[in-house]
């Protein structure tokens, strides 16, 4: 069994390398399964190094040659807790590139450093400076060669909590009910949620949608009908999840806040909002016909028995 508080392993891990040129290449174990977080850790790293996106090449969940350290794709961490990771490697590249260029112009401290538009240099005066790949073939001299790479680790540390920081929403359905066909149509869904910084708006509204869909067939469609132990309903078919077409309109709002804990103040922007979809279904189905469903899915049979006893 993993312990969580007191354990030897890192939660996360990744590893940078910066090279002559001006680019460099992020190593992760975090696994992208259609939630964005290779380009989330590609806009952390070129932001904390002072790159464009373009700048730096990925590679993802391969264990022969990245760090082996992450959890998974689960529990909505990854942003967080792989971000830390990649901040920390950047940050420890980043003390490198900022001795070395703090010795070559004789500043005071490495804290006077800037990196921004792809170079390194004197905070507030840009020409006493180089370019990022400059100070990279500077240090590698200094290192006789030795190439200029850091690895960065995430375990969180938060007195007991399994989660180091915790995401809030909310959210309003509006929807139309058939009473004599018990038809349920949701025509409006409306949501607001917390994930701290928001650092890709696209990324967050899709996780949001998703979250949305996969509410909306909690609440309507999505009947697993057992018998013995045996599933009856096998296929797509006969377990019916909500498509492209039945999505609603939505509208999401994102609440800006500031998670000290995560990097650059991010947090949770995924699983968080499929929880209310449901009892926002629910609710504004009893707001309309006075019938209060407790046994999801909420199928047109059960709305009108449900009416016939009011």
């Amino acid at each position: 069994m993993f312990n969580w508080f007191n354990t030897q392993y890192n939660f996360s891990a990744a590893e940078v390398k910066v090279f002559e040129d001006g680019t460099a290449h992020l190593l992760t174990m975090a696994a992208d399964i259609g939630q964005g977080v290779e380009t989330v850790m590609t806009q952390i790293l070129a932001e904390a190094l002072g790159l464009q996106m373009g700048d730096i090449r990925i590679t993802a969940a391969d264990t022969a040659i990245t760090p082996q350290a992450d959890l998974g794709a689960w529990g909505s961490r990854l942003t967080l807790f792989n971000g830390n990771a990649v901040l920390d490697a950047a940050n420890k590249i980043k003390k490198k590139l900022a001795g070395a260029v703090a010795a070559k112009f004789s500043l005071n401290t490495i804290f006077e450093i800037e990196f921004e538009g792809g170079r390194v240099f004197a905070k507030g005066k840009p020409d006493r400076g180089m370019s990022l790949g400059e100070a990279v073939a500077f240090v590698q001299k200094l290192q006789r060669g030795e190439p200029v790479v850091a690895r960065g680790y995430y375990t969180p540390r938060n007195k007991g909590l399994v989660s180091p920081a915790f995401s809030f929403g909310a959210q309003v359905a509006e929807v139309n009910v058939d009473q004599e066909t018990g038809q349920i149509k949701v025509v409006q869904m409306n949501t607001a949620h917390d994930c701290g910084t928001v650092i890709n708006h696209m990324a967050v509204e899709g996780q949001l949608e998703g979250s949305i869909q996969m509410g909306l067939g909690y609440a309507l469609s999505e009947n697993f009908v057992m018998d013995g132990g045996k599933t009856l309903n096998t296929n797509f078919l006969d377990y019916k999840m909500p498509h492209a077409a039945d999505m609603p309109p939505s509208n999401s709002v994102c609440i800006d806040t500031y998670e000290e804990e995560g990097p650059m103040g991010a947090k949770e922007a995924g699983e968080g909002l499929v929880s209310p979809t449901a009892p926002a279904i629910a609710d504004a189905v009893c707001h309309a016909t006075g019938f209060r469903c407790m046994d999801l899915p909420i199928t047109p049979e059960k709305l009108l028995k449900g009416l016939k006893k009011l």
